[in-house]
């Protein structure tokens, strides 16, 4: 009945926005129904998968793994080549410092990647893992 007022009057109410009345109503129409949802026990709302989470965040490690790896190999060229032009001790010493530094960054992901495997997920917890040996 108020969105009909609305609807059919609004225009006329002196500078009131009557679409964002009605969309005020209408969505506080919709946050009570979620409270009343969660009141009564009903899960409501989006499902985190995590499963597909930490799929996707071992991806984006191991997407960090490969180009700090091309980092690596990039950084030994260029350490390579300042040797071998007789750069001085120092210009050699600032790669060598940028190569630690990658190669420290290449640890940490190894370490994630590492742990994320070794968490045990919902699927796979409760399943016997030794069946051959079972007596």
């Amino acid at each position: 009945m108020i969105d009909e007022l609305i609807r059919k009057y609004g225009k006329y109410m002196g500078g009131i926005d009557y679409e964002k009345v009605l969309n005020d109503i209408i969505s506080e129409e919709d946050r009570l129904r979620e409270i009343e949802r969660r009141l009564i026990g009903i899960e409501t709302g989006r499902q985190t998968n995590y499963e597909k989470l930490r799929e996707l965040e071992k991806r984006q490690l191991i997407l960090k793994y490969i180009e700090l790896k091309n980092q690596e190999r990039n950084m030994l060229e260029l350490i390579k080549e300042l040797k071998l032009k007789g750069y001085t001790k120092t210009e050699v010493t600032k790669a060598i410092r940028r190569l630690r530094r990658i190669r420290r960054q290449i640890r940490m992901i190894k370490r994630e990647l590492k742990l994320i495997n070794e968490e045990p997920t919902n699927t796979t917890k409760d399943l016997k893992t030794d069946v051959f040996n079972e007596q």
